[in-house]
């Protein structure tokens, strides 16, 4: 038996669709008793709806950067969540630096929008904010912390400036036009050993492929880490493989 692991947004889901030729890999990668698993830094709640719609055959759906691990049933695995002073002062610093158009929390489960300026907004344009501030700083837990920025380079820098002064307790990640936050120690790659030890699968019969800053990790996982051909260049670096598509990963792994 053999894990696929593939990040989501910009992999998988590529220009707001997931290609008929991807969807048809996929399954044809169960079919043989294959795994498949989900690796994103989405919400649980917004990632179960793609995977409705499109009915993906997860075996199991790792959230939040690695952070949270389901089963194809929605049971919580593992759980991880930030430091509740940090996480405050965190989304203090995104209510004052220039070029944040929001923030959104997570409880684990489920994510919440607080809008700052969203002129430039890119990531969560659809995403409606459901509760007040108020009641955002009152929750009792965060799973990830995720700022969008106006721009990429900004989202780097906002990453760097956030693991330089609370690198001791969260990581943050650049994706593309956000910033994700989680507990140190957390990445992609923690999520997905997680779903490893608790499958039996071994690291040589695992296969990863990603596209952004965060997704390094889970392509640096194991010796079948891949990139997808339009990863950013200092991205593909850190891969081992470089493909077009999930099809043609897939029928590359399939054909050896």
């Amino acid at each position: 038996m053999k894990l696929f692991a593939s990040d989501y947004d910009g992999t998988l889901l590529y220009a707001k669709h997931i290609m008929p030729e991807d969807l048809k890999a996929i399954q044809e990668w169960k079919d043989a008793g294959n795994q498949f698993v989900i690796v994103t830094g989405r919400s649980k709640v917004s990632i179960q709806k793609q995977i409705d719609e499109y009915g993906l055959p997860v075996d199991f759906v790792v959230t939040n950067n690695g952070g949270m691990v389901f089963d194809k049933d929605g049971k919580i695995l593992l759980s991880n969540y930030l430091d509740y002073i940090t996480s405050l002062d965190i989304i203090y610093i995104a209510k004052t630096m220039e070029g944040v158009c929001s923030y959104v929390v997570n409880d684990g489960i489920n994510r919440h929008r607080i809008v700052i300026d969203d002129t430039n907004e890119h990531r969560y344009v659809g995403l409606e904010p459901d509760m007040s501030e108020e009641e955002v700083m009152n929750m009792a837990k965060y799973a990830q912390i995720v700022i969008s920025m106006a721009e990429v380079d900004l989202a780097v820098s906002m990453a760097d400036a956030i693991n330089q002064y609370f690198g001791d307790t969260v990581v943050a990640y650049a994706n593309n036009y956000v910033v994700d936050v989680v507990p140190k120690g957390i990445s992609k790659a923690t999520g997905l050993d997680f779903v490893c030890e608790w499958t039996g699968i071994d690291e040589k019969d695992t296969y990863t492929i990603g596209d952004s800053y965060n997704d390094i990790p889970l392509m640096e996982y194991g010796i079948h880490g891949a990139a997808i051909e339009t990863a950013y260049d200092e991205v593909k670096d850190h891969a081992l493989y470089v493909y077009s598509s999930i099809h043609e990963m897939i029928k590359k792994i399939m054909s050896e």
